[in-house]
């Protein structure tokens, strides 16, 4: 006869025999429901920036925890505008997008600076849409907009992250949008930065040294120096801020390059940035944070840039192309129309490219 049939209750088992009643998985599929997920004061850590090589996309990740709750968001940045905003019930899978089957570097972020990257991607992104329905408003009706919820997820992301909210800046009709404010100069400090010409495909670079206060018009000179070309020629710089040029008027730029330092732009390992002159586009990612340097310097590189001559990468494939029967009487003229007679491509001389950057100063 059991226990209750004689009516007694039945003896209690051990505490680690008691079966602990599983907690249904954190559903976040649903932005209408994001809202419910953390409550308080949220705590933000983990804060990594990861970047596919040589390409114009980066996802920021993070922790949010308030409480006893904990979920990962992952923001997409694609071209300095978010593009898409997740969240991951396990905060590692935030970081799981680039790792999957591509070549990533990947850097550590303090938490303003992750709330830094962000707020500046959203303001971009609202920045575009705002032009849009005030530029060609009919254009958002011709199409079904892939991610209807994304203005949702940013605002609820800005107030977990204690930003501001949204604020259109002010716009003459026919005007493309303002850049970003930028943010102060910070403490002085030397920059290791990885600079690769977008193309053609055997790889031309350089790592090169600088001080972080250096301004953009500078660092033009510099990157002039380090891939042997005429300071003179014509060149932007494409930032999360807004492009930069010696000339603003002309349309190369939004800001004069002389007026900003590489380190109100870019201050962090992973930081990116392109560089264009004439035709040739060059990414400048920030690798790391070194000793503050006296002069800049080349620590390495590959292959020589293209001649002068070659205006793009098209007459530049043809130099290439050229070089292989230099003998032909039209590859001949060629070569010399494109700048190719005594020119090596694979000519790298870090010395050299030293005694150029010392003559600056």
């Amino acid at each position: 006869m059991s226990p209750v049939s004689r009516g007694r209750k039945p003896a209690k088992r051990p505490k680690h025999q008691r079966s602990r009643p599983t907690r249904a998985p954190l559903d976040v599929s649903r932005v209408e429901r994001w809202p419910k997920l953390l409550h308080g004061p949220i705590e933000l850590s983990g804060c990594v920036v990861q970047a596919q090589v040589d390409q114009d996309l980066m996802v920021l990740a993070a922790t949010l925890t308030a409480g006893k709750r904990t979920v990962g968001v992952e923001v997409v940045v694609n071209e300095r505008e978010v593009d898409v905003i997740e969240l991951h019930p396990v905060p590692e899978d935030a970081l799981a997008v680039l790792r999957n089957g591509f070549e990533v570097v990947e850097a550590p972020l303090t938490p303003d600076e992750f709330r830094s990257q962000v707020e500046a991607a959203l303001i971009a992104k609202a920045d575009r849409d705002a032009w849009i329905r005030e530029r060609v408003p009919r254009l958002l009706e011709l199409g079904r907009d892939p991610r209807p919820d994304l203005s949702a997820r940013a605002a609820q992301l800005r107030r977990w992250l204690g930003l501001p909210v949204y604020e259109p800046l002010p716009r003459i009709p026919s005007a493309e949008p303002l850049p970003l404010v930028l943010p102060p100069s910070a403490s002085v400090t030397g920059l290791r930065l990885a600079v690769a010409l977008s193309s053609p495909d055997d790889a031309i670079w350089r790592r090169l040294e600088v001080r972080s206060d250096v301004t953009l018009a500078g660092l033009h000179r510099i990157l002039a120096a380090a891939f042997d070309r005429d300071e003179r020629r014509h060149h932007r710089f494409e930032t999360a801020y807004g492009s930069f040029s010696a000339d603003a008027q002309s349309g190369e730029g939004e800001r004069l390059d002389d007026e900003v330092e590489l380190g109100q732009i870019a201050t962090s390992p992973g930081h990116r940035l392109l560089y264009e002159v004439e035709y040739w586009k060059h990414w400048i990612r920030v690798e790391q944070l070194v000793v503050l340097p006296g002069a800049p310097s080349c620590l390495d590189g590959e292959r020589a840039a293209p001649p002068a001559e070659c205006e793009d990468e098209q007459s530049y494939e043809m130099l290439l192309e050229a070089r292989r029967d230099p003998y032909d009487e039209e590859n001949e003229d060629l070569l010399e129309e494109l700048g190719g007679v005594g020119f090596d491509p694979e000519w790298f001389d870090r010395e050299v490219v030293n005694e150029r950057l010392a003559r600056l100063s």
